[in-house]
């Protein structure tokens, strides 16, 4: 018997199994537009296998991941870095400033909110770095997108933008618990950044050891 085609047509929940994401994940994308979706009159969404090949493909070709081999310290796992900006320059300088880290750790990258989101997704990083000014899908949809998964509490981030840090905008759309810094940002006030929450996670996972 012949396999069965193809459904052209999908529900959340196959799009999810396809793109290797949570349902929660894709329905944000599909709200933040970087998923084509339409809702049928049962209210229901339904997304084009078209479509969902289409982000696949657009999103398979993220920066690699760059692997930092400093010297061991206490901490036995290396810290996962995941850096969001749509300028190639900045992400490089970035990479540049986290290679002086004496804390052992992985550094990936992404270009805007939904490529990170797929690497938030299957690679759960310990910290992002984003900006906010980013075309087509800002670091404030990524923001937004954190802090409404329970999933993500655990994951730190780091704000680093071209926006005064009065600006109204960061105040009333950013939560208090995401730290910002002003661009361009030194090489020593990001690894003390670094340096401290490597030592708040160090001390977090031996209270559950």
């Amino acid at each position: 018997m012949p396999s069965p085609a193809p459904k052209d047509v999908l529900t959340t929940r196959e799009a999810a199994r396809l793109l290797g994401l949570s349902v929660s994940s894709v329905q944000r994308l599909v709200m933040d537009q970087a998923l084509q979706a339409w809702v049928t009159p049962g209210g229901h969404r339904r997304i084009s296998r078209h479509a969902v090949e289409r982000f696949r493909n657009a999103n398979s070709s993220a920066p690699p991941t760059v692997p930092h081999t400093a010297p061991k310290t206490l901490a036995n796992t290396a810290l996962k870095v995941l850096l969001v900006d749509d300028d190639a320059m900045q992400r490089a300088y970035l990479q540049t400033c986290l290679a002086q880290a004496e804390r052992p750790m992985t550094v990936s990258a992404a270009a805007d909110a939904s490529q990170a989101l797929i690497q938030i997704e299957r690679h759960r990083p310990d910290l992002v770095i984003t900006d906010l000014a980013m075309q087509p899908f800002d670091g404030f949809h990524l923001v937004n997108a954190l802090a409404s998964e329970p999933e993500y509490a655990g994951i730190s981030v780091l704000v680093i933008t071209g926006l005064p840090q009065d600006d109204p905008a960061l105040l009333q759309r950013l939560p208090d618990w995401v730290s910002v810094y002003s661009k361009p940002v030194a090489p020593q006030r990001l690894m003390g950044y670094v340096d401290a929450l490597c030592s708040r996670l160090l001390r977090v996972h031996s209270a559950l050891a």
